[in-house]
């Protein structure tokens, strides 16, 4: 962790990861190869991105043993509206086949998800954008606490090649040290990273995987309606050819004979040899 800012786990080799979707996402997907990423501060978890400064507060009260210097560096790092907030967009997967939380999430009644060969889609994205980040996001606050102590003590002492002690009673006696001030912006940026990849543990079977897209200045965002508001989106458009797709589900209440019968012959039309299923779950009407 000391040579690197942000540690995420990566997908394992020859795994699959399943992105769930609604009959018209799954449409724009297969036949337009064609993801769509959501804008950060708009997902489903409202309390997502506030939920890591508990975190961070905990840790520090742990580390820095001065009351004061700790309530300084917290107000110049993340609590900090000095810089202007970056904009990130998230494209989501899961590694769980078959759950009964995603889809509650997406699409119930018009949902399926699609099982992709990790090594190949993760390939065909990073060769249509520029990806900031991505791994599986982290529930376990133990892990979560760790990955934040390793920054704070090991990443940005190795970085500034002084002792954090050091760096903060330079910015307690002035705020303006250069050292002092640069632990501060790169402590902000790695939380602002992390507060994409932490999540309260009561999500945990979810198992995301996420890719974080930083919007760039020629970056065009669209809008589409949702729940009465507009929500921002960027697109992900992948390369022409088939997709590495190794399977499609259809949600449980889903369980028409047209819907796997269209899909079926929607990937037929379109060249794939995937299989299409049905979702194990079992749901009362």
């Amino acid at each position: 962790m000391s040579g690197r800012q942000v540690k995420l786990k990566r997908a394992e080799n020859s795994s699959i990861l399943y992105h769930y979707t609604k009959s018209n996402g799954i449409n724009g997907i297969i036949n337009h190869n064609c993801f769509w990423a959501t804008k950060s501060d708009f997902l489903n978890d409202p309390n997502e991105f506030s939920y890591i400064r508990g975190i961070i507060e905990e840790v520090c009260r742990d580390t820095i043993k001065s009351p004061a210097l700790k309530e300084m560096f917290l107000a110049d790092s993340i609590y900090s509206k000095h810089e202007k907030p970056r904009e990130y967009f998230v494209l989501s997967f899961s590694k769980c086949r078959d759950s009964i939380t995603m889809w509650s999430e997406f699409g119930s009644k018009t949902g399926y998800n699609i099982g992709f060969r990790s090594d190949e889609i993760i390939a065909r994205i990073e060769e249509a954008a520029e990806i900031a980040y991505h791994g599986l996001v982290v529930y376990n606050p133990r892990r979560q606490r760790q990955l934040i102590q390793r920054n704070i003590c090991s990443y940005l002492p190795n970085l500034l090649r002084t002792p954090l002690e050091e760096v903060l009673a330079a910015g307690g006696r002035d705020r303006q040290n250069a050292n002092y001030q640069k632990a501060c912006r790169k402590f902000q940026k790695t939380a602002e990273v992390y507060a994409m990849f932490f999540k309260h543990e009561g999500f945990a079977e979810e198992e995301e995987y996420r890719f974080v897209f930083k919007k760039q200045k020629d970056t065009t965002v669209y809008f589409r309606a949702k729940d009465g508001f507009m929500l921002p989106y960027i697109e992900i458009p992948l390369s022409e050819g088939l997709l590495p797709i190794e399977e499609i589900m259809v949600a449980p209440q889903n369980h028409i004979d047209l819907a796997k019968k269209g899909m079926e012959y929607m990937l037929h039309t379109k060249g794939y040899q995937a299989d299409v299923a049905l979702s194990n779950i079992k749901l009362r009407y």
